[in-house]
């Protein structure tokens, strides 16, 4: 692929000269039209050659010898009928340490977090599993089951939105989920639709080193998607046992993931009661597209289509830092329009904090949605915004209520890994 690249490259510079093809918008509609080509030829080939794709292992794959290697696995699921939500991540870094996400809201009852929130950092305890602070993430059946479980404290909300060396009110709490898919897996680098990268790519200056730097993220990261059922039960102290029944996303993400390549993002995970489900984010990373919009909808016989063109801009969103209460975004795929508004619930807004001292901070905000101005829908809007300036969470100590290594002698990678 790097050479067909380098070949369409060299061409275009021949064709326009040095100075017109680097120029960041110099000729876009040529070089869409023809990375389109291109992109559009090799993913029908890649597709092909994929097929079903292979299954996932059943236990955690070896981290490769990088300091930014990971392997991520992250659940969220929403109640249809009332508030409540489960959100839980869990990724493996080198040298034994794991980041952890885990938030909660049972209606009725309150918000709950991990007390090591908002730093993310613990112990990794497991090599056959997910296993950290007290969450674990298993396979039962690759792709199609799982089981997330949790027995420890959390903090009872409000959630906290800065470093506090407060504990706060730690309540025991004990859930255990099995997690079954109904929807197939959407996989970022085989299923996404060519014409938002031929997009994206066009209004970049176009060097052979930044097709390079183009073929080594792709070849680096990897990332599928589907969607699924959570039930089981969750028990809370001086409360009685509830059942619940949660539809959401799992994601999995492995290879290497260096957050210093990302500058912002906002990602949108929504589900509708007609059963589509959709996913876009818009990111920047300035080495390769600094506005590249990409994503998925799942549509209610279970067909899915990459988000082919969408109205979404890093700058119209929470471009200042400052999250509003709504926002909305229209976007086509597989052949339809749709137009996708989002109501944010700030008293569900957790943070956390990116890396061992915090070079960045992600924001995980709850959200009511509403289809084509109609349907209804539940899921959240993340974003994540790079600080490398501040230390966030000073003279870091893990708790111990969440035991983990000493950090000491370890060289921190000061970056997380997507959801």
């Amino acid at each position: 692929m790097l050479g067909l690249l380098a070949l369409l490259a060299a061409t275009l510079l021949a064709l326009l000269g040095a100075r017109r093809a680097a120029s960041p918008g110099g000729w876009a509609p040529l070089k869409r039209w023809a990375l389109g080509c291109l992109l559009l030829f090799h993913g029908a080939c890649r597709q092909r050659a994929a097929g079903a794709g292979p299954a996932e292992p059943r236990r955690p794959r070896p981290l490769r010898p990088d300091p930014h290697a990971l392997d991520s696995v992250y659940f969220a699921g929403f109640a249809e009928t009332s508030k409540t939500f489960v959100i839980a991540r869990l990724a493996k870094r080198p040298n034994r340490i794991c980041e952890m996400w885990l938030f909660l809201r049972v209606d009725g009852v309150g918000e709950f977090e991990h007390p090591q929130h908002p730093n993310m950092m613990v112990s990794d305890e497991s090599e056959e599993i997910w296993s950290g602070g007290g969450l674990t993430i298993e396979y039962l059946e690759p792709q199609t089951r799982w089981k997330i479980s949790f027995d420890g404290f959390l903090r009872k909300g409000p959630y906290r939105q800065q470093w506090s060396e407060e504990e706060g009110e730690l309540v025991p709490v004990k859930f255990s989920f099995h997690w079954e898919d109904f929807t197939e897996v959407f996989n970022f680098s085989v299923d996404s639709h060519p014409s938002t990268f031929a997009r994206a790519f066009a209004q970049e200056p176009w060097t052979i080193e930044f097709f390079q730097r183009v073929k080594k993220q792709r070849e680096q990261h990897f990332r599928h998607e589907q969607w699924g059922q959570s039930v089981g039960e969750i028990e809370i102290e001086n409360h009685e046992k509830t059942e619940l029944s949660l539809k959401g996303v799992r994601s999995h993400s492995y290879g290497i993931r260096n957050w210093s390549e990302i500058y912002r993002y906002v990602m949108i995970l929504a589900r509708f009661e007609d059963g589509t489900a959709a996913h876009l984010t818009v990111i920047n990373m300035p080495a390769t597209t600094t506005n590249l919009t990409v994503g998925y909808v799942f549509f209610p016989d279970g067909r899915k289509a990459g988000i082919e063109w969408s109205n979404a801009s890093l700058a119209e969103m929470a471009d200042d830092g400052v999250i509003k209460d709504e926002y909305g975004v229209s976007f086509t795929a597989g052949g339809k329009y749709f137009d996708v508004s989002a109501t944010l619930d700030k008293q569900a807004c957790p943070l956390v904090y990116n890396g061992l001292i915090g070079s960045g901070v992600f924001h995980e905000c709850i959200a009511d949605f509403r289809l084509n101005g109609l349907t209804q829908g539940w899921g959240l809007v993340e974003f994540y915004y790079r600080d490398e300036a501040s230390q966030l969470v000073p003279n870091l100590q893990l708790g111990s209520k969440a035991e983990g290594p000493d950090l000491s002698s370890w060289c921190p990678v000061t970056d997380g890994s997507p959801p």
